[in-house]
């Protein structure tokens, strides 16, 4: 059965705190919702991106979704394939509800794109919330997806571009942000990718290079050294990695030892790191009490 969709304006209480602060012409009149919204004085944080992200790109999007998720911060995104899907999937994979801005109305008949109909309701019993401003029946157009790019920024405290080329839907996101007075924040990429051109402008006109997700922590303010470790918002691959590490092992090892491709072993590692769950010393892993 298709959740139900309910309205809100900004006279209600839960309408987005941050939304309030856009100028005039660019606040929605109407929020149509499934869902549960945030509480207000929840941390938004946008992540957005290709439609099309390298495994680089892709990595890099769930690494600094779940860690963020982790910490309860809430991902906003606009759940259109690639990048976005990712960071939703990756924030439920977390705990944490995640926020959805579509391009479309909200009836499953004009949901956009249709393989993701079943992420809006994963979203949506997991607490989350999918909204739009455009009538529950309205379809999908081309205006609608850079016109809705504007309430991604308006409702998060800082946006993340993890992969985009030069004339991805991204970048106005991102534009919007600066107009809004957010904190945009860019991962550096290869000057011989094309999905690296956009997200390399942004850092050249001025974005915060994420180099580690400390630096987007220290960003926002939140303190690096409480972070919680908790298996529990482990992915099924990281888990199996931490289970595997009765001794110290080398990536190879952990490969062999746990059955897993490569380049999933080399993103869970890379998270788990970052999350103060193992530590690497001369090549080698260890389980961190």
């Amino acid at each position: 059965m298709e959740p139900s969709i309910y309205s809100i304006t900004h006279k209600d209480q839960s309408w987005p705190a941050l939304l309030r602060e856009l100028p005039i012409k660019a606040i929605p009149a109407t929020l149509h919702i499934k869902g549960k919204m945030p509480s207000s004085d929840a941390l938004i944080v946008a992540i957005v991106g290709s439609r099309n992200p390298t495994r680089y790109g892709k990595d890099m999007t769930e690494e600094i979704a779940r860690a963020l998720a982790r910490r309860g911060i809430v991902i906003a995104s606009g759940m259109a394939r690639g990048v976005d899907t990712i960071a939703h999937r990756a924030s439920i994979d977390a705990g944490t509800p995640t926020i959805a801005v579509l391009g479309s109305g909200l009836l499953e008949t004009v949901i956009y794109p249709k393989d993701n109909i079943g992420l809006s309701r994963e979203i949506v019993s997991k607490n989350g919330a999918v909204i739009s401003e455009y009538e529950p029946s309205q379809k999908p157009e081309l205006w609608t997806f850079p016109q809705r790019n504007r309430i991604i920024a308006g409702i998060a405290k800082a946006v993340i571009v993890t992969e985009a080329g030069e004339k991805s839907g991204a970048l106005i996101t991102a534009r919007y942000a600066l107009e809004y007075g957010r904190d945009v924040f860019a991962v550096p990429g290869q000057m011989t990718s094309p999905l690296s051109r956009g997200t390399n402008n942004l850092l050249k006109e001025g974005a915060t290079p994420v180099t580690s997700i400390d630096d987007i922590f220290e960003a926002l303010g939140i303190e690096i050294s409480s972070d919680i470790k908790n298996t529990t918002t482990c992915s099924p691959y990281e888990r199996t990695i931490l289970e595997s590490l009765t001794e110290e092992l080398s990536t190879d090892e952990i490969i062999k030892r746990t059955r897993l491709a490569p380049q999933i072993v080399l993103a869970s590692t890379a998270s788990l790191e970052i999350e103060g769950m193992i530590k690497q010393t001369s090549g080698m892993w260890r389980k961190l009490s």
